[in-house]
């Protein structure tokens, strides 16, 4: 007789515009949340009254998965740890951005140098003030996981899969009895998932390719047999292959409307960043350039888009010899 895994949603508060964040109760044992939310007090209030409700005390938590290191997934993780001793399980990848030795914001300084951002905006940029403190796991008990690992239960087991492109270790679990697929933020029912500017793990001094990443992990996703996405934001949804097709849409827009900005046009990332989004301030215009530059690295790996280099600056434009329509069309 084949068990099934007892999974609750629980809606806790973030700060940030995104909205509510998923936490998702495993109630087999060893009991286990699948993220924690952002570390504030009205969060954790929530995620303890609901975990009340449910006839749970924090106490009784024995493992904590992280999809990703972003505060509004991982912020509470430690709390949780420290009460209960529970587990911390997280991709290695992640785990070292929460590492307080980590300058993240030093990290990313020389891709958006490179893209052409003006000083003063990168004081803008840099100078805005997360609504959440850093992360950590500090003092935790942490368990590494890599691709293909299975975190088990006693009423069944989770798959891992390393899906990145949102961040580079970012982590979703897939049920193959129940067909239920925990995407984080890797797949969401209204938005596409940012993808953030970011250095390579494996090559210092390297950017990662995001996009690449992205769009090789939506084949994977779209491979599997799933009845119900439960997502790091959002409602429920079983419709997978359908928000696998918005976001291939979303980015395959975003490809033409590059390409149409640099007709005749030699322009750096940041200043086609500003022509696609004129209005954006403070972190807002990173996240901006990291959608942008992540389209102009997969353009450029395509042969529609050329650059070179002026006073340290990469500036972009269309090849002439190309195609005329966006890659991904062809």
């Amino acid at each position: 007789m084949v068990q099934l895994l007892s999974v609750f949603q629980i809606i806790v508060p973030t700060p940030y515009a995104v909205g509510p964040v998923n936490v998702y109760l495993i109630k087999s044992d060893p009991l286990t949340l699948i993220d924690a939310g952002p570390n504030n007090a009205k969060a954790a209030k929530v995620l303890e009254g609901m975990l009340t409700s449910l006839g749970i005390n924090v106490k009784d938590i024995k493992r904590v998965v992280i999809t990703h290191a972003h505060p509004d997934h991982s912020g509470l993780a430690s709390d949780i740890a420290r009460k209960s001793g529970a587990t911390v399980l997280i991709h290695p990848w992640e785990l070292k951005k929460m590492d307080k030795a980590a300058d993240l914001m030093m990290e990313r300084l020389p891709y958006a140098i490179e893209a052409g951002v003006p000083q003063t905006v990168i004081a803008e940029m840099y100078g805005e003030r997360d609504k959440l403190p850093r992360p950590n796991v500090d003092n935790c008990k942490v368990e590494e996981l890599t691709d293909d690992d299975k975190i088990e239960f006693a009423g069944g087991q989770l798959q891992v899969l390393h899906l990145p492109g949102h961040s580079p270790g970012h982590t979703c679990l897939y049920d193959p009895e129940q067909k239920t697929f925990f995407s984080g933020d890797f797949l969401l029912p209204h938005i596409t998932p940012n993808p953030v500017i970011e250095p390579d793990p494996e090559n210092p001094g390297k950017r990662l390719p995001t996009l690449k990443q992205y769009l090789n992990g939506l084949k994977k996703v779209d491979d599997l047999k799933i009845s119900m996405v439960c997502p790091g934001h959002g409602g429920v949804f079983n419709d997978y292959r359908g928000a696998v097709n918005v976001a291939r849409c979303h980015h395959d827009s975003q490809f033409k409307i590059i390409l149409n900005k640099l007709n005749g046009k030699e322009l750096s990332s940041y200043e086609l960043s500003k022509e696609v989004y004129p209005n954006l301030h403070g972190w807002d215009i990173f996240l901006g350039l990291s959608e942008i530059q992540a389209h102009l690295d997969l353009l450029v790996e395509w042969g529609s888009v050329s650059f070179s280099k002026k006073n340290g600056v990469n500036y972009y434009h269309r090849d002439p010899h190309a195609a005329k329509v966006a890659p991904s069309d062809q």
